[in-house]
């Protein structure tokens, strides 16, 4: 999720420390009597030629995007990382830091390491995730060769569509998921802009868009976030075509959805967890159903927290959802974990056939394992065999 780009505001936020750190790096001179340093290093930025400044300030929208409040897990296990023998002492210092002072000393420190962090949160915060389930477990792993084609067919694809044909491929791999990242060019856009005179002229530009694939080796699950459907089914297709070998790699979701709603439908059901997850509570906060009868396409009940099945079967019962019979297309579980504040509750919707907003966090990772553990994530780990294009792909 990008953040507004405020320049004025991004220095300001600054500590000289790191304001005289950025300068000597990028070899910008902040004069004097311009005020703190924060603002005097924006008059310095303002007053640079336009290519130079347009070139510092795409280095820094990946920073400006790691400043926000989510965004500091991540920026905390590269300083973990990053920050060792001889520089310890600046983990410990850099809890008292703000966002901008943390993002852009890590920046400075260790590039490689912050853009793998960034692209994890880039991945784990866009929206319109689908989930498709492989056949069968298989490992794949970067190759030059599969980026390349994967970018040419990218580029086929966006030619036939109202967006710039140029894109740009990007993979990142470990040991549990292997992820792609397409950058390319939107629809023709007008942007407004004050000349070096004063006047508004428009500037008629393609903005840059990503979209993502994320492969995850365990329950060979893919997740695609992209906003249309054409660019997300294009990318599962070709994902399984050049990186596993096999075009009929993921499950036709239309007849075998993701999920399964049958546990709720239990009153005895209680989410059942351990405790070494210190989750303390897990409830049922929004069910979407389809009822048998013809009049009524979809009924949306949102429920308190805290609710037994037992209640929640009640209240559906007062909204006319016979929880026995109806479809459920979709629910929320708000999971409630040990602490205080806020990020203390995470709200997980699940919706079939294959749409979440689960992420790749090690909390959302915790929260697969119990779906899948209670059979709301009817993936099913298939031990047999890989078939010999997968065996292929896989070595």
């Amino acid at each position: 999720m990008q953040r507004e780009w405020n320049p004025k505001s991004f220095f300001r936020h600054l500590t000289p420390a790191v304001i005289d750190l950025f300068t000597k790096s990028v070899g910008v001179t902040i004069r004097s009597g311009e005020g703190p340093p924060g603002l005097a290093l924006y008059a310095a930025w303002k007053a640079l030629p336009d290519p130079q400044q347009r070139r510092l300030e795409t280095e820094l929208l990946p920073v400006n995007d790691m400043c926000s409040p989510h965004a500091r897990a991540y920026l905390e296990d590269v300083a973990r990382a990053t920050w060792t023998n001889g520089k310890a002492g600046l983990l410990e210092e850099s809890r008292g830091w703000s966002a901008q002072d943390l993002a852009l000393r890590l920046y400075l420190d260790d590039r490689r390491a912050f853009f793998e962090a960034y692209k994890d949160y880039t991945v784990d915060s866009m929206e319109h995730g689908k989930e498709y389930r492989g056949r069968a477990p298989v490992k794949v792993e970067p190759s030059k060769a599969a980026k390349q084609r994967m970018e040419a067919e990218m580029q086929r694809h966006f030619r036939e569509t109202a967006f710039g044909a140029r894109c740009q491929v990007e993979d990142h791999a470990n040991d549990e998921k292997f992820a792609l990242f397409v950058y390319h060019e939107d629809e023709v856009t007008p942007l407004e802009r004050f000349t070096a005179e004063g006047t508004v002229m428009t500037d008629w530009q393609r903005p840059v868009l990503r979209i993502a694939a994320v492969f995850h080796f365990a329950t060979a699950t893919l997740q695609v976030k992209a906003s249309r459907k054409a660019e997300r089914e294009t990318l599962r297709d070709l994902f399984a075509q050049i990186y596993v070998g096999d075009a009929e790699f993921f499950e036709d979701v239309s007849k075998s959805p993701k999920f399964s709603f049958d546990p709720l439908r239990q009153e005895s059901f209680r989410f059942p967890v351990r405790p070494i997850d210190k989750i303390d509570r897990v409830s049922v906060v929004k069910v979407v159903a389809r009822p048998a009868g013809a009049h009524v396409r979809r009924v949306i009940v949102e429920l308190q927290r805290g609710l037994n099945m037992h209640e929640v079967h009640l209240a559906l019962d007062d909204h006319g959802v016979d929880v026995a019979n109806d479809a459920i297309d979709g629910v929320q579980l708000c999971f409630e974990f040990a602490g205080s504040g806020r990020s203390r509750t995470r709200t997980v919707s699940v919706f079939n056939p294959n749409s979440t907003n689960l992420h790749d966090t090690p909390r959302d990772r915790v929260i697969r394992h119990y779906l899948t553990q209670w059979g709301i994530d009817a993936t099913v780990r298939k031990a047999a065999v890989a078939a010999p294009a997968l065996q292929a792909a896989a070595g």
